[in-house]
């Protein structure tokens, strides 16, 4: 009996002691439980970090896709429209080719396209856009070409009035206009008419939208019509066009 009073007592002495000690073994373990606690928020807020980081960085890359998607749905609607415009053609060799350079100048009027004798494109050749006539090629490098457009004061292309069959001369103005010349004053022209490329001289096929009647003069002993025109191809907003070989022929409407 004695033995087991004295293990009773030893039992309270070490109850006492643990409810003694619990507080300080609860203290002494509370520098962990910040610093685990502290460790786990920083690395949840560094793992949220770089988790965002990278939401943005696919956002990014998914706005870039949709551009890219953009420019593209943009470019095939240009390439169907220029490849529209060889429906008439007899012998479909052309060749796509994009505008570098544009000059501005009233007086000197032409663009710079991408193809060259390497491309195998050569002076005489016609280009047009999905519209009509933007001009000719007039010299080439091995990677480049210039086109002589329509407008420039030097340049000139017989054609006809569509709706009468008429012809006449398109000459360049220099100021992204043309004229009509050549064409008697008692002639049934009227403004909207469109004009197109003749065939005659053999350098452009016969049958292609060049221009159309905005304005017509009477002077007053003048033989002919002063007949002003607007081009119809987009000669400063294209960026692709067709280099037409020179053995392409065109419809004739005669």
């Amino acid at each position: 009996m004695a033995a087991d009073h004295y293990d009773q007592i030893l039992g309270n002495v070490r109850s006492a002691l643990l409810t003694t000690l619990n507080p300080i073994e609860q203290a002494a373990t509370f520098p962990k439980q910040v610093y685990n606690l502290v460790t786990t928020d920083f690395t949840s807020m560094d793992e949220l970090k770089l988790e965002n980081r990278k939401l943005k960085t696919e956002i990014l890359l998914l706005k870039a896709k949709v551009q890219q998607h953009t420019n593209m749905e943009l470019e095939i609607e240009r390439l169907e429209g220029l490849l529209g415009t060889t429906g008439k053609m007899d012998n479909q060799r052309v060749q796509i080719a994009t505008v570098s350079f544009f000059s501005s100048n009233p007086l000197s009027q032409f663009i710079t396209l991408n193809k060259g004798n390497l491309d195998d494109v050569h002076v005489q050749q016609v280009v047009i856009d999905e519209q009509g006539i933007m001009g000719q090629i007039i010299n080439t490098t091995p990677t480049t070409s210039r086109v002589l457009l329509i407008t420039d004061p030097d340049h000139q292309i017989p054609v006809r009035i569509q709706r009468t069959g008429q012809r006449g001369i398109l000459a360049g103005t220099g100021h992204d206009g043309v004229t009509l010349t050549f064409i008697p004053r008692n002639s049934a022209v009227e403004v909207g008419d469109l004009i197109e490329s003749s065939g005659l001289g053999k350098v452009f096929p016969a049958g292609y939208p060049v221009a159309r009647i905005s304005k017509i003069n009477t002077l007053d002993t003048a033989p002919y019509l002063e007949i002003i025109a607007s081009p119809v191809a987009q000669l400063r907003e294209a960026q692709k066009v067709l280099v037409l070989s020179n053995d392409v022929k065109a419809k004739d409407n005669d």
